[in-house]
C-alpha cells in the first residue's frame, strides 16, 4: 500500500432512478464515483440508496392533498477489466429494491434491473512518469444500458409509474470523459457523462440526462491501511419524458448536490462510502406539485487483482 494510485471519476453504468408516483421525476445520476486502484482489475459489490417526497395540493375542496415517499435501494455487483494498458471495460448488473408509499398508492417491488456495459479509452497519462511533478489521467469512454429490467408492473390492474419500475424497457446510449490531476498525495477529479434514451415497446421515452461532478481528495497512509477522503460538488439535469409525442408534466429538471467520502485500501481490498446532500434542486413540477430529493449515500467493498 506504499504506492500511489491514480484517481478516476466516469459514468455510472446503471440507470439511477430518482421517482415517485406523483410526480413521475427521473432524474436518474449516472456517476461512477471514486474508483478503487486505478490500475488493477477490481470486481465488488456496491449498495446505493435515494429517498424522494413528493406533495401534491389539488387546490379543491372536494380532493385532499397528497403525499408520496419513495425509497429506491439497489445492489450492484460490478467490476472493471483492462482489455489492455489503455482499454477498460465495466460491467453492472444491479438488483433493486423500490418502495412507493403514499395515500393514494402503496407498492414495492424487487428483482433485476438494466444490465450495462461501458468501455473506457485512456487518452493521457503521465502517472508513471516520475519526472513530472503534476500528474495528468485523461480518459473517454461509451456503452450501453441493456432492457433487462421489468418496465411493465402493475397495481391493481394499471401499469405503474414508469419511474417506479426494475427497468426503463429501452436501450439506451452512455457517453462520458474523465479528467484527474495528481500532485503528490492531493489531486482533483473532474468527469461529465450523457445518457441518450430511447423509446421502449410501450412507446414511452425517459429524457435524456446529462451530469458532471468535480472532486477533491488527498491519500494519507496509516500502516497498511491506505486512506482517501474526498469532498466536492455534483450537478445533474433531465429532459421531460414523452409518452408518444405528448410531453409528460412533473418529469426531469435539475439539482445541485455537496458530497464527501472515504475510501479505506488494505491488502487487495477497498471499502468506500459516499454520502451527497441536494443543495439546490429544481425538478419540471407543476404548480399543484412539489418534489423534494432526500440525502443519498452509497457503500461498496471491491476485491483489487
Amino acid at each position: 500500500m506504499k504506492k500511489i494510485f491514480f484517481i478516476s471519476l466516469a459514468l455510472l453504468a446503471a440507470h439511477g432512478t430518482m421517482a415517485c408516483d406523483v410526480c413521475g421525476c427521473s432524474l436518474g445520476g449516472s456517476y461512477f464515483g471514486i474508483l478503487p486502484q486505478f490500475n488493477k482489475n477490481f470486481v465488488g459489490l456496491r449498495w446505493s440508496q435515494a429517498r424522494f417526497h413528493a406533495y401534491m395540493n389539488h387546490q379543491s375542496d372536494y380532493l385532499k392533498p397528497e403525499t408520496s415517499n419513495d425509497t429506491y435501494q439497489k445492489l450492484e455487483l460490478w467490476g472493471r477489466y483492462y482489455v489492455n494498458k489503455r482499454i477498460q471495460l465495466f460491467a453492472f448488473i444491479p438488483y433493486s429494491f423500490n418502495s412507493m408509499k403514499g395515500t393514494e398508492q402503496v407498492v414495492s417491488s424487487h428483482g433485476l434491473g438494466d444490465i450495462t456495459v461501458i468501455g473506457n479509452y485512456l487518452l493521457l497519462n503521465t502517472g508513471e512518469d516520475k519526472t513530472k511533478k503534476f500528474k495528468h489521467t485523461w480518459m473517454a469512454g461509451a456503452g450501453v444500458k441493456l432492457p433487462t429490467g421489468d418496465s411493465n408492473l402493475e397495481d391493481k390492474g394499471v401499469l405503474v409509474n414508469p419511474n417506479f419500475q426494475l427497468g426503463t424497457g429501452s436501450l439506451d446510449f452512455l457517453l462520458s470523459t474523465v479528467y484527474t490531476l495528481r500532485y503528490q498525495k492531493a489531486g482533483l477529479s473532474v468527469e461529465s457523462g450523457y445518457k441518450i434514451n430511447t423509446r421502449n415497446r410501450n412507446d414511452y421515452v425517459f429524457g435524456n440526462q446529462f451530469h458532471a461532478s468535480s472532486q477533491v481528495f488527498y491519500w494519507q497512509n496509516a500502516g497498511v491501511f491506505a486512506f482517501l477522503p474526498n469532498a466536492g460538488v455534483y450537478f445533474e439535469q433531465a429532459a421531460k419524458h414523452r409518452d408518444g409525442t405528448i410531453l409528460q408534466a412533473n418529469t426531469g429538471g435539475s439539482s445541485v448536490q455537496l458530497m464527501a467520502g472515504l475510501e479505506t485500501y488494505v491488502k487487495g481490498f477497498t471499502v468506500g462510502f459516499t454520502y451527497k446532500h441536494p443543495v439546490n434542486q429544481h425538478y419540471n413540477s407543476d404548480n399543484i406539485a412539489d418534489i423534494t430529493a432526500k440525502d443519498s449515500w452509497s457503500l461498496s467493498l471491491t476485491y483489487n487483482f
